[in-house]
């Protein structure tokens, strides 16, 4: 995949994030399936983001991959243990602080 599609995929997850958090934060907390969506959300973004080329990164400096790496590695390896408060937070701020961050780049 090319950065432009990798940064396509990312767009796409962040905007199903939205829709999580169009249901709040008492319905995200107690429906496991929306708990379920939202690893998957992060860990989709974060492989994407591990995809993206370290010129692509190096041009958009302000994105913090690693950290989105990172993140997808917990909800990945130690799904058992995500805190979903913490979640939650990623979801209804740093989410969409990225999707701004990304749609300026295009």
């Amino acid at each position: 995949m090319t950065d432009d599609e990798l940064v396509a995929t990312i767009l796409d997850a962040l905007h199903d994030a939205t829709l999580i958090i169009e249901l709040g934060r008492r319905h995200f907390l107690t429906n496991p399936i929306a708990q379920r969506a939202a690893k998957n959300i992060i860990a989709e973004i974060g492989e994407a983001a591990a995809r993206v080329s370290d010129q692509a990164r190096e041009r958009t400096s302000h994105v913090p991959w690693r950290l989105i790496i990172g993140m997808r590695h917990k909800v990945v390896h130690d799904y058992a243990s995500v805190d979903l408060a913490v979640l939650w937070d990623t979801l209804e701020h740093d989410l969409p602080a990225l999707d701004d961050a990304l749609r300026h780049v295009r």
